[in-house]
This record gives structure tokens, C-alpha cells and sequence, in this order.
């Protein structure tokens, strides 16, 4: 690894040095040059000032995941969109053609620049060694979308299929095309990062294929209204199946956004939960396996955050406040709906419900995020008096 990263080193200087020694040229002999030469040492320059970016956005972007480091904004991708801007901005090589399939319903869960950096490694990659043609598809699959960058070459030789994504492999004729050896190992990180998959296989030349995690869809309209502006707001109920169902509206129009929802509910919740979900259309433990969904134990989670009667702030940032940074720091958007400080009021312990509405406070001064908060009242139960901590009573 590190002979290869030094050989990737050697490169970038030697192309710095090309880049330098043209820009030198120009300069000093531009009025004796014809226009011919001058068009093409500037082509050269450009050729070659690519070539040098990209090797250091490879490297760049390696580190980074090495040190689990890569910043992610997950959000809602039209890959129709994305695929006809990418290719577009492109130049492609003479006698070359892209042909593209791209179905408008391939709209994906991540981020659109880690997207776009897998999509122009693969179709970098089919340019440099594929044929004539290259075939760039999106297709929805249920719960997933296929990107497949496809060309008609003689595919990956057979002696290095086993070792195809990994650091610095490189084909015979890779050391005069200008790769760095990172681009499909990068490429496979970027795809896992952001809870999808990339693989390989021979059909008539080289396919590879990218699998996404695809925007939830809903069979149902969710009629009830979005309550996520509210900022930290509060609801109050009195029979289970108000509760089950507005918190199925208020998680169901966060996941058919393309924000992530974290839910920390009883056992009991998150099954009604699931339920409503799925009577909408919406597969929760696909949201669940994606990442845009998560789950936390409200039983457990009021258990452990007060050992000696008061919310203990370190077991509050450690339960609590890093599950949600971490779904925070990998998507764009991102809601929270809280019940802990329920189980407390139930039991008598407002102190410790209130101690628990000023960590989430202090949380969300950290981090934007809409939060709501549920209480469950006895039909003749008064609204309690600690509604001052919250921005927005939505439902009673």
C-alpha cells in the first residue's frame, strides 16, 4: 500500500511539473507560437489539470473513509436528473456514444455529490476500457434502484476480477491512462457509505452496479397535516389509536421526504408504528435497513438516563444525543420523535420529564431538528403545566 501510494504521489509531481512546463511555454513564446499550437498546449494543460484533479479528489476522498471521516448529506436523488447533468457537462472521446435508459420513478436515498463521483469513476472507468458504447441505466427494483454503467469491451480480465476493488489495482494498459488505482475501490466505499452496494460482472463487456436504498413511496395519501415546523412541539392523548395515528403521519411524511426520522417509542409504539406504516405502503424495515429510520427503546432509554433521580447529562449524550448526531451528520434533514419523558410523567416524575425537555433543548441548539414530544392523559386528566418548554402544542 504504501509503495502504491507513493508511486500515486510520483505521478501527481510529474504531472505538476507537465502542468508547469506547458504554462511555462506559453508564457515565454506565446507570440512566436501559431494558433495550432497554442490550442493545443491549452488542450493539454486542461487534459492534464483533470487528470490532476481527479487523482487528488481519489486520494482525498480515500483518507477520508479510512478515517471515517466523509461528510454525507443524504437527501432524495432523481438519478434521471443527476445522470443527464453529469453526462452532459462531460466531453466525451471521438467515435464515442453513452447511451442512456433512465426510468423518471429511480429516485434514490444519498447524497448527490458522492453519487455523482461513483457515477463518473464508473463511466470513466467504461470510457478508458471499454468499446465504442457505453449504456448508462436507473431502474427501480421494489425497495432499491439500479444504476448500471455498462460497455462493450472484453471486461475485467479474469486474473484480476477477485482483487477488482481493491487499493491501487491496476489492468496492463492503467499507467498510460492516467488512474490512480482508487477509483473503483472509492467508488464501492461511496456506495457502502451510503448504505448501498457495488459489484461487478461480465455481459457482453463490463457492467458494473450501483444499488441504492429508493425513496419510500406511498400507496395511501397520509392526509393528516405535518406538524415537523413546529420546531420542538408537544402533543397529548387520551386514546391510543390518536396516538398510533398521528405519530404514523408525523414519521410517514418524514420518510417520504427523504429525511431520516429516529423514534424513541415503547415496544408496544414502535409496533403500532410499523403498522401504520405498513398499511400506508411504507416498509419500515426497509427504512430501518437504509438507515433513514431508527429505532431507540423508550423503556430502556428512561431507565438508564436517571440512575439517582435526575437526568444524568453525560448518559443523555451517550444514549441519546449521539444516535441522533451520527443520523444528523449523514443526512440532509432529519426529525425526532421523543415518548421517554412520558414514562416519566406517568410515574409522577415531572421533575425528571422537564430535566429531559432541557436536553433535548439544549441538544437542538446544537443540532437544527424538529422534535416531538407525546404525553398520554387520562380523559379527565388537566394538560400538564410544563407546556412552556416546548414551541407548539399540536394536538390535545
Amino acid at each position: 500500500m504504501e509503495d502504491d501510494e507513493a508511486q500515486l504521489i510520483h505521478d501527481m509531481r510529474n504531472t505538476t511539473l507537465v502542468l508547469k512546463g506547458a504554462a511555462q511555454q506559453l508564457h515565454e513564446h506565446h507570440d512566436a507560437m501559431t494558433p495550432a499550437m497554442r490550442a493545443n498546449l491549452t488542450a493539454m494543460l486542461v487534459r492534464r489539470s483533470d487528470m490532476l484533479a481527479r487523482l487528488l479528489t481519489d486520494l482525498t476522498t480515500s483518507h477520508q473513509v479510512e478515517r471515517d471521516d466523509l461528510a454525507l448529506a443524504m437527501q432524495p436523488v432523481s438519478l434521471a436528473t443527476l445522470c443527464r447533468e453529469v453526462l452532459e457537462e462531460g466531453e466525451l472521446p471521438v467515435a464515442t456514444q453513452v447511451v442512456l435508459d433512465l426510468h423518471d420513478d429511480a429516485v434514490v436515498l444519498a447524497d448527490p455529490l458522492r453519487v455523482t463521483q461513483v457515477l463518473d469513476n464508473l463511466v470513466t472507468n467504461a470510457l478508458r476500457y471499454g468499446g465504442a458504447q457505453v449504456r448508462v441505466s436507473a431502474t427501480r427494483a421494489g425497495s432499491v434502484v439500479h444504476l448500471a454503467v455498462s460497455d462493450d469491451g472484453p471486461g475485467v480480465p479474469d486474473d484480476l476480477v477477485d482483487t477488482l476493488f481493491d487499493a491501487y489495482v491496476r489492468g496492463a494498459s492503467s499507467p498510460g491512462l492516467g488512474g490512480s488505482g482508487l477509483g473503483l475501490l472509492i467508488a464501492r466505499q461511496l456506495c457502502e457509505a451510503m448504505g448501498g452496494s457495488l459489484s461487478y460482472a461480465h455481459h457482453g463487456g463490463a457492467r458494473f452496479t450501483a444499488t441504492f436504498a429508493a425513496l419510500p413511496t406511498s400507496d395511501v395519501p397520509v392526509t393528516g397535516r405535518d406538524v415537523a415546523h413546529a420546531g420542538h412541539s408537544v402533543a397529548f392523548w387520551t386514546a391510543t389509536d390518536r396516538m398510533a395515528r398521528d405519530l404514523t403521519d408525523y414519521v410517514a411524511h418524514g420518510l417520504l421526504a427523504g429525511e431520516a426520522v429516529v423514534v424513541a417509542a415503547t415496544a408496544a409504539h414502535h409496533d403500532l408504528l410499523h403498522e401504520g406504516l405498513t398499511a400506508l405502503g411504507i416498509d419500515p424495515h426497509g427504512a430501518i435497513a437504509s438507515g433513514q429510520y431508527v429505532a431507540l427503546d423508550a423503556d430502556e432509554l428512561h431507565l438508564d438516563l436517571a440512575p439517582h433521580d435526575h437526568i444524568d447529562p453525560e448518559r443523555f449524550a451517550s444514549l441519546v444525543a449521539a444516535p441522533v448526531t451520527a443520523v444528523a451528520r449523514r443526512w440532509r434533514t432529519v426529525r425526532v420523535y421523543g415518548e421517554i419523558v412520558d414514562l416519566y410523567s406517568r410515574r409522577g416524575d415531572d421533575q425528571l420529564a422537564l430535566e429531559l425537555e432541557a436536553c433535548w433543548n439544549e441538544l437542538r441548539r446544537d443540532i437544527s431538528f424538529p422534535l416531538l414530544c407525546a404525553y398520554e392523559l387520562t380523559p379527565d386528566e388537566v394538560v400538564p403545566s410544563f407546556c412552556d418548554c416546548h414551541d407548539a402544542v399540536v394536538a390535545i
